[in-house]
């Protein structure tokens, strides 16, 4: 049977292969600490499992609207008054499944065959994908760790061309755990306005960040509209803890409403319905107090592997603020490193492969997503393999 040339194109995600590796190795009895996947240690918290369970019981299975049940539309938009003071009417918000399907909305919404779009590098490896599922190429922008590995609009209008159509970013960002400055947003969303071109925006660590309260795109913007072609992205996964129920929201101008509208309808005929009502708990106030404790953990967690990596032998080239990542500069090529690192000291992070175009042999990734015991036990045991290179039996 002969492939699509789009099959052969997307490439796998390797951080899913590493893991497979260290389950494997966990199947056979070893100790493995992850420091790989992104996704939050904790359950989810309370209220939203019970609104979950009352969901179900309650036979809310049915389907909703394409764009989501105007109820959770409604909380989205009181969200970002209460905690963001910016006004978004709840008609601009879109419920999706996931982030991953609002970002291949806007890029289906967006992109045009033989259009390029820009994105920062290092960043988030499906991005690329999203915008090649379209018949567009991603045309990768190299940033530099003096400026926390985010790009600013000198750097993106450097590689601006007939064939660009616009610019996806992502603040928090994902390798780095770095975000764009209030300045740099407003630098951006100019510029490309000047140039007729789209910006979107991912924000799925929007909340979870550490020396600074969190911060949205839209506050420089406000809402989106046609003048100002504006799309953010953010999810229920990463703050909230939600990761498998697959649920995310994005904010988009009123003139791509319809075209946004037609492919939920088409590609997925609505978020997942339980999840929705689930979700509407999310923004009580014992749920919001719950996530707020378990962000002070993750600071207390990033603190911790930030002063303790260097000394383990892991050199830091940015200072992460925000998420729970940490891109650091591989002892060796990162791919051997990780590697190594797994099957001699059963510590898995992740090459930088998947992220960079540029330095990925260079760099790698940790995941500070596990407890501080873990933590503890995988710095002494990094620490003992770039000493000897063989585990510490902890």
């Amino acid at each position: 049977m002969k492939q699509s040339e789009l099959s052969t194109l997307v490439q796998p995600f390797h951080v899913m292969e590493l893991v497979k590796h260290a389950n494997a190795l966990e199947a056979q009895g070893k100790p493995v600490i992850h420091l790989s996947i992104g996704e939050p240690d904790f359950p989810m918290p309370e209220p939203v499992q019970q609104a979950l369970v009352q969901a179900i019981s309650t036979n809310k299975t049915r389907y909703t609207a394409a764009l989501g049940l105007p109820e959770l539309r409604q909380a989205v938009s009181d969200y970002y008054r209460s905690a963001f003071q910016v006004q978004v009417p709840a008609n601009q918000i879109v419920i999706t499944s996931g982030a991953s399907a609002a970002l291949m909305y806007a890029c289906l919404a967006l992109v045009n065959p033989g259009n390029e779009v820009l994105l920062a590098d290092p960043g988030y490896p499906c991005n690329k994908t999203f915008i090649q599922m379209t018949g567009g190429t991603p045309a990768f922008v190299q940033t530099a760790e003096e400026e926390n590995f985010q790009p600013s609009w000198a750097d993106l209008s450097k590689h601006w061309t007939e064939k660009t159509a616009g610019v996806l970013l992502a603040s928090p960002n994902n390798p780095t755990g770095t975000q764009l400055t209030a300045t740099a947003m407003k630098e951006i969303t100019a510029g490309v306005a000047t140039r007729g071109g789209f910006i979107i925006v991912d924000e799925i660590y929007q909340s979870l960040c550490y020396d600074h309260p969190a911060q949205s795109v839209l506050q420089v913007t406000g809402a989106p509209s046609e003048q100002m072609p504006l799309l953010v992205i953010n999810s229920f996964s990463k703050y909230f803890g939600m990761t498998g129920l697959r649920l995310g929201w994005m904010v988009v101008p009123e003139n791509l409403l319809p075209a946004i509208e037609r492919f939920a309808q088409n590609l997925s005929i609505c978020p997942n319905t339980p999840a929705q009502w689930a979700a509407l708990a999310c923004f009580q106030a014992e749920t919001l107090a719950i996530c707020e404790e378990r962000r002070k953990l993750f600071k207390a967690r990033r603190d911790f592997m930030v002063h303790a990596l260097p000394g383990a032998g892991i050199e830091l080239h940015s200072t992460p603020d925000s998420a729970f990542y940490i891109y650091a500069k591989s002892p060796y090529s990162s791919e051997d490193y990780c590697k190594d690192l797994l099957e001699k000291a059963w510590v898995c992070a992740v090459p930088g492969k998947d992220f960079s175009q540029y330095r990925g042999n260079e760099m790698m990734r940790f995941s500070y997503a596990n407890s501080m015991e873990n933590l503890q036990i995988a710095i002494e045991r990094i620490n003992q393999f770039n000493q000897t290179g063989s585990p510490k039996a902890v």
